[in-house]
């Protein structure tokens, strides 16, 4: 995980997940919620805490990224 813990910019959080810019930049203005799955891997590689896990402890977190790792794909 990066060191960041300030709010990313829309092209670091774009570039660091793999989303497309016009998406990010709704993730970052709130127009759009991430799912757990996606605000996970937003957190760890920039370290910014998306809303969507403010009230989840490091614990919590770790268990929803194994738990979503074992759940398949509802698009497969």
């Amino acid at each position: 995980m990066a060191a960041m813990t300030d709010k990313p910019t829309i092209s670091d959080l774009r570039a660091a997940v793999g989303i497309s810019q016009s998406y990010a930049s709704m993730i970052l203005s709130g127009d759009r919620q991430p799912s757990l799955p996606l605000a996970i891997r937003m957190f760890r590689e920039t370290g910014w805490r998306h809303g969507v896990l403010a009230p989840l402890s490091e614990t919590e977190i770790d268990v929803l990224e194994r738990v979503t790792a074992l759940t398949p794909d509802k698009a497969a």
